[in-house]
């Protein structure tokens, strides 16, 4: 049985519950002293006796509190409900990317660019104040009515996967359509990650697929990670007929598999930024139907890719010859469904 709405979280008047998961809940709420919605995110009940959890969730929640951005969801308040830690954040009058891919399928490869332009802005934004996301996929881009992109789900998506580093030795869970190679390996990771999920996001926009799937059985979690950390890396001027050339070497280099290789997110603000004018993008974005040359870019998605023996700063495969040896537990992506008219995704 469902536990009961509360009334109050704070000073908080809450309204009903957008969503929740393993993690949490999040629900509509209105400070009535500012006549302001906002959107209540709060621990779920069965973790608040973790210190562990609860000091991360609040450390997360600070981190953000310290920014104000525009392409950031806003943070308004932290406090304590139950002995549950909760955040006050801004209440998005909007969509996210991935359910507008679902719905309408992929977007102009213009728009698209505009789309992750915004989105480097508001994670360039973070990495300066020392946040790695290490979430990024379109779920978690949600684009408000007024043509603001916003990155959405900072907090959790961090705090729990620490945790897991000491209670799961390190194993990544959640979709891995969009997991950076040192991610998966459960090396240190840092901005260069987001970018490179970034990548794959984008990707996913202009073909309406994640860069490696097969659309098949083969598409089991174990093998999408594998494809991330040996597989060639995929290229939209070679699935979509005319796609653009610029943007498409754009893209493959975000998601090449040495984050040496990859763009910082100031680069890509002013490369987007000229290709996304060029091509006429705008936000909210546009969709439109794409010819495929073939039926999906992974048929060689299982193909190693070669040695990079000629020394240059393109795509290369993970340095020398050593072979990697990999374990990975599937993992069961921790999510909630939200309305359309906010987005806080708990993973």
């Amino acid at each position: 049985m469902s536990a009961p709405v509360p009334e109050i979280i704070g000073h908080f008047r809450v309204l009903r519950l957008l969503g929740k998961g393993a993690m949490g809940e999040v629900f509509e709420g209105v400070d009535e002293q500012l006549g302001r919605r906002v959107a209540l995110k709060i621990l779920g009940a069965k973790h608040r006796e973790s210190t562990e959890f609860k000091t991360r969730f609040l450390r997360e929640g600070r981190a953000l509190a310290a920014m104000n951005h525009p392409n950031i969801v806003q943070i308004y308040a932290i406090g304590e409900h139950e002995r549950r830690p909760f955040l006050a954040m801004e209440f998005l009058d909007g969509e996210d990317l991935g359910g507008m891919l679902k719905r309408s399928g992929p977007l102009h490869p213009g728009d698209a660019a505009e789309v992750i332009r915004q989105s480097a802005v508001g994670l360039a934004e973070a990495q300066r104040a020392g946040v790695v996301h290490r979430d990024v996929k379109p779920s978690n881009l949600v684009v408000t009515h007024a043509g603001i992109v916003k990155v959405t789900d900072f907090g959790l998506a961090k705090a729990l996967q620490e945790d897991l580093s000491i209670t799961a030795t390190g194993v990544f869970v959640g979709t891995p359509d969009y997991l950076a190679p040192e991610q998966a390996m459960g090396d240190e990771v840092d901005a260069r990650a987001d970018v490179y999920a970034l990548g794959c996001s984008m990707f996913h926009m202009c073909s309406g697929h994640p860069p490696f799937r097969k659309g098949g059985q083969d598409d089991h979690y174990t093998a999408v990670v594998r494809r991330h950390l040996k597989a060639e890396r995929p290229q939209l001027k070679l699935e979509i007929a005319g796609f653009d050339e610029e943007l498409s070497d754009l893209c493959r280099r975000m998601m090449s598999r040495r984050p040496d290789v990859r763009p910082t997110f100031d680069e890509l603000v002013v490369k987007l930024g000229d290709i996304s004018r060029r091509l006429g993008g705008r936000v909210p974005p546009r969709h439109q139907n794409v010819e495929l040359i073939r039926s999906t870019s992974t048929n060689d998605a299982d193909k190693t890719e070669p040695p990079n023996v000629g020394g240059g700063g393109g795509e290369a495969p993970s340095p020398g010859n050593r072979t990697v040896l990999y374990a990975v537990v599937a993992g069961v992506a921790i999510g909630i469904g939200v309305s359309l008219v906010a987005v806080f995704m708990i993973n």
